[in-house]
Parts: structure tokens; sequence; C-alpha cells
């Protein structure tokens, strides 16, 4: 298991490091703040390594979805969710944000709902369907979050 795995697999274990993980990403904090984090535990990763692990984390899959799949979509990349709802901050959403995923998609809200809705135009790519139970939005977008209708 590489670095930046064993890190992912400590967060998911460690409810003190996932809290520090999700106030770095709530704040917006860059992959060097996720970098530093990790090293003060022990794990050497890169940036590159964080832009990896977000590409990677269900930002986008092709074709049919295997059992599994459907499963972990249902409950976030590694099946855990939480109430992550903040009615000051989501009531203003339109579109998918950090707090109905967490970082790297280890954490969905328990209202966070996406999935696949089939292939548009080359240009676009993978089409999915995003949905917040709570009603801040519904839309078909692209696996980066961002809207086409």
């Amino acid at each position: 298991m590489n670095q930046m795995q064993s890190f992912i697999e400590k967060a998911r274990n460690d409810k003190e490091l996932m809290a520090k993980i999700d106030e770095l990403g709530a704040s917006g904090a860059g992959a060097d703040k996720i970098v530093a984090l990790a090293a003060g535990h022990g794990f050497s990763i890169t940036e590159e390594d964080c832009r990896k692990a977000s590409e990677q984390a269900g930002m986008g899959k092709s074709g049919e979805l295997g059992e599994e799949e459907l499963e972990a979509a249902a409950g976030g990349i590694f099946g855990q969710t939480q109430n992550r709802y903040d009615p000051q901050r989501c009531g203003q959403a339109t579109r998918t944000i950090y707090e109905c995923v967490g970082f790297l998609k280890l954490t969905w809200c328990d209202h966070y709902r996406e999935r696949y809705a089939g292939k548009e135009t080359e240009y676009y790519g993978e089409r999915w369907h995003y949905h917040c139970e709570m009603g801040c939005y519904d839309y078909i977008g692209v696996p980066e979050g961002g809207r086409l209708e």
C-alpha cells in the first residue's frame, strides 16, 4: 500500500485526523496543508499524490457500475456518510460543495446523491446527476461538479 492510501486509511479510522482534514478542506486550504498534516502523522505524500487521489475519488467512472461501485456511490467512496448539512452554507449552494462529499469524497453528507447519467459528447465526457435531498440543488453535471443543465 502506498503512502497516500495508508494516509487515507488512517483518516478513515481516526476521527480526530478526519476532523483536521475536514477543517482544512472547508477552509479551502491547498494540498500543501494536507501534505504537512500527513507528514505530522508520519506519512510522506506529495501535492501530486493529493491531485491523483482527488481524481480517483469517484470523480467520474465510465460504463456500467458494478455492485461494489453502486454500494460506494450510495454512501461515499468508502461507504461512510454523516449529516454534513449546514443550513447557512448549504442553503446557498447551487451545486456540489465541500460539505457534500468531504475530503477526497471520504465522508459524504447523508443528503448527497450522485449517479452516472451517461456520456453526452466528447467535449463534456461523462455526465452525472447530482442531487441534494435537502433541496439545495438537482442538476446534471460533469465529474468535477460543474453544471451542464
